[in-house]
């Protein structure tokens, strides 16, 4: 999985790409938030506008990436949700736990960052 980082002012948005699942690419993803928590971006926005669907794995792995931004003083907010990621999220009462944005724009500016 390729998750490359896209910053908006003080917001940084990792945008993974194919579909979140167990191994290597639920990995990928949470090592990444890891990183850039780490280096002190904590204005995280996961896009997941190119994810076509997550398993329950995946599903932990963003709960991961959640409680990684907020032991750093920071948050996460998803955007880019299709209707099977929103209907699993909402299946699991998670969407009332994550910040989820219809938008880009809507994310990064609800997140403190500058949209140009």
């Amino acid at each position: 999985m390729n998750v490359p980082v896209t910053a908006y002012g003080t917001v940084l948005v990792l945008a993974p790409t194919g579909p979140l699942y167990e191994g290597r690419t639920a990995e990928t993803l949470y090592e990444r938030v890891r990183q850039v928590t780490s280096e002190g971006d904590t204005a995280i926005i996961i896009d997941l506008g190119l994810v076509p669907w997550v398993r329950s794995s995946g599903i932990g792995t963003l709960m991961g990436c959640r409680t990684e931004c907020l032991a750093a003083g920071g948050s996460l907010v998803l955007t880019g949700l299709n209707e099977r990621i929103m209907e699993l999220l909402s299946s699991l009462q998670l969407d009332k736990v994550f910040d989820c944005y219809g938008t880009l724009e809507e994310a990064v500016i609800a997140s403190g960052g500058t949209f140009e």
